[in-house]
């Protein structure tokens, strides 16, 4: 099958909470709407963008206070407004019934917006998720001593070692054995991003995630592909088996040898899953 370029130009899509980093590649009536795990960018999904544009629509965003999409006027970060902003995105883009790729605890958001605006999402593609219970269990064992949890403190500490914390980031998650060339390929680009001034919310994300409310499992009527690399020992302990039960249409993929990452570490063998699931 042949594989669309990507243009790397890239633009902004303004609202009135936030300034996001958007790129659309291709022009089929049905849409992908793909958005970057943290600190991963719209770079990283180069390869998967180009085998899936010929048949789709991919739209590729970061979500703001995370890369180069950025929070405005005074809007405080949390997993409301990452639903509100991810839903003025559609409305912008002009998005209906789009099958949405997300990812960690970028995927809860994903699921509040298939529960409050069914309209806007008709399949979802969850990665390296569990309820919202576990992902904040997961997330309190991953802050050492509370700090990032922590008002102020967890947002200053972040911003002193985000380079660090992503050099472990991406240690940790993908694969033991990875050679340094693949962990370097995922890595640069965050760095530089880093570099030019990038968002990097995380102790806002957790702390947001401690406060948010329960979400409405069996709400959520949208099929569902759950994808979980085994070979991530970022989530050692935690499992999507929880999130596959409560969801009344989930489908569960648990792959061998594969990270944090499984739409990204093997490009070729998610298009294939993908498309079998569409088809399906």
């Amino acid at each position: 099958m042949t594989a669309v370029a990507v243009e790397e130009r890239s633009f902004f899509v303004e609202l009135p909470s936030a300034r996001v980093h958007t790129r659309v590649v291709g022009q089929a009536d049905r849409t992908l709407v793909i958005v970057p795990d943290p600190p991963n960018l719209i770079e990283h999904h180069r390869e998967v963008i180009e085998r899936l544009a010929r048949d789709f629509r991919v739209i590729s965003f970061e979500l703001p206070g995370f890369g180069r999409s950025e929070l405005r006027n005074g809007a405080r970060f949390s997993l409301e407004l990452q639903v509100e902003v991810m839903a003025g995105m559609f409305e912008q883009l002009a998005v209906r019934h789009a099958v949405l790729e997300m990812s960690c605890l970028g995927a809860l958001v994903g699921l509040r917006l298939a529960r409050l605006r069914p309209e806007l999402v008709e399949r979802l593609v969850l990665a390296q998720v569990s309820t919202q219970e576990q992902m904040q269990t997961w997330a309190k064992g991953t802050d050492v001593c509370g700090l990032i949890h922590t008002p102020r403190v967890g947002q200053a500490l972040v911003s002193l070692g985000r380079r660090f914390i992503a050099r472990h980031w991406y240690q940790a998650a993908l694969p033991e054995g990875t050679d340094a060339r693949t962990r370097q390929g995922y890595l640069q680009p965050t760095l530089q991003a880093l570099r030019e001034g990038g968002a990097f919310e995380l102790a806002s994300a957790y702390q947001s995630l401690r406060r948010s409310e329960a979400i409405e499992y069996s709400d959520i009527r949208q099929p569902t592909l759950l994808l979980w690399g085994c070979a991530d020992r970022t989530h050692e302990g935690t499992s999507a088996r929880p999130l596959w039960q409560a969801l009344p249409r989930a489908e569960l993929v648990e792959l061998d040898g594969c990270g944090h990452f499984p739409t990204l570490e093997h490009a070729g063998r998610y298009e294939e899953r993908l498309r079998a699931w569409l088809q399906g």
